[in-house]
């Protein structure tokens, strides 16, 4: 939502900042990028717990890493924001609702063999966060933006048409991404903080499932029994690469940033093709080279609209 000016008042030039990049910036988000890249050899290692079970400890675990990292760093300044804007607890447990079905459909599509169908979910992210920004937060799409997110509709379509059937995992690892990172960027709370209250939110509703559920963890052994440790894991998996990725911002330059954002669904494609030996047709191929097309048309936007260049023009007027 844009704040509306007077027709007579001239609207004040945003405030760019440029980060400069730096060699550690670099290895700090590759690092980052790797990790998520390599969750797949993860969560197969988790093939016979239920998929919703594999989330609960990810949140679970993931509280309770963040709790740690709050408490050793004094990090309270959120609860003032809180008490300023009631209104974002229902924001934020909506927010953690939406990561939570994005992390469940990843895990569920990584243990059903449909990994390819996760890379392209992630592929299409950027394109349908270009779509919601123009829908919720009133951008204008520049050309070659709508020209990216008319090649996703189009690789959409000709997946419904050739292959006979809807990619939902891709769609909605996509669209629960994007609408998550939207959601982000309205909010004032950190990535961090924000996090840490959301699965603070759902650390209740996974308690109250393990307990009624017929799975492992409502069993009180097995909370005391050596398979909890592997779980457990999915704490630190999910919180070191999101601290990494918070201190790469402040090293790397937004562009250099968003073009190594492919990475991760590179690696993961990858995998699937290369690792897990999941079919790659023809059709797939066409499939994924129109998204490829339509990411190579927005990286060229990207870098023409960079934030250096964008300074740049504005000190010589």
């Amino acid at each position: 939502m844009s704040l509306a000016t007077p027709n007579n008042a001239v609207p004040a030039k945003p405030k760019t900042t440029v980060v400069h990049t730096t060699s550690k910036g670099i290895i700090t988000a590759l690092i980052a990028f790797v990790i998520w890249g390599s969750f797949p050899f993860y969560f197969k290692q988790l093939a016979q717990y239920n998929a919703v079970e594999i989330i609960g400890h990810r949140i679970v675990w993931t509280f309770v890493c963040l709790s740690l990292v709050l408490v050793l760093t004094n990090r309270w300044q959120w609860i003032d924001t809180l008490k300023a804007s009631p209104r974002l607890i229902g924001i934020t447990f909506l927010s953690s609702l939406i990561i939570a079905t994005n992390w469940l459909t990843y895990v569920w599509a990584v243990n059903a063999d449909q990994i390819l169908e996760a890379s392209l979910g992630y592929f299409i992210s950027p394109l349908i966060g270009i779509l919601l920004s123009l829908m919720f937060l009133q951008e204008r799409l520049r050309p070659l933006q709508w020209l990216a997110v008319a090649f996703a509709i189009a690789s959409v379509l000709i997946q419904v048409v050739m292959l006979g059937n809807l990619p939902w995992v891709s769609l909605v690892l996509a669209l629960s991404f994007s609408v998550y990172g939207v959601m982000q960027r309205r909010t004032p709370l950190q990535a961090l903080d924000s996090l840490f209250l959301e699965t603070a939110l759902l650390v209740p509703i996974c308690i109250v499932w393990f307990m009624s559920s017929d799975v492992a963890s409502s069993s009180l052994s097995f909370w005391w029994s050596k398979d909890i440790w592997f779980l457990m894991l999915a704490g630190p998996i999910t919180l070191i690469p999101l601290l990494l990725y918070n201190k790469s911002t402040k090293m790397v330059a937004f562009s250099i940033l968003s073009f190594m954002n492919y990475l991760t669904p590179t690696i993961i494609f990858l995998l699937a093709v290369f690792y897990y030996h999941e079919p790659f047709d023809s059709q797939r191929l066409m499939i994924f080279g129109l998204i490829w097309f339509g990411l190579f048309l927005f990286s060229i936007d990207l870098w023409q609209n960079r934030p250096s260049k964008l300074l740049k023009k504005e000190n010589t007027v």
